[in-house]
């Protein structure tokens, strides 16, 4: 767990760019999203919000910066 944590605070802290970045693409993705398909936004933007930024950070993570 002390591993984890420790991988946690550098990416929170700005040492690797898979966060910022992955975060940017996730916002980026749903403004598209939004704009194209504004019922399916409505109904469903903060899963789709929720489950980009958890795949970032598990790629983030799992990347072993």
């Amino acid at each position: 767990m002390s591993t984890f944590l420790r991988t946690l605070r550098g990416l929170v802290l700005g040492e690797t760019w898979t966060l910022p970045l992955g975060v940017a693409l996730v916002l980026v993705a749903g403004a598209l999203l939004r704009e194209l398909a504004p019922d399916f936004w409505e109904d469903a933007g903060g899963f789709v919000l929720l489950g980009g930024v958890v795949a970032v950070l598990l790629v983030a993570v799992r990347g072993g910066t």
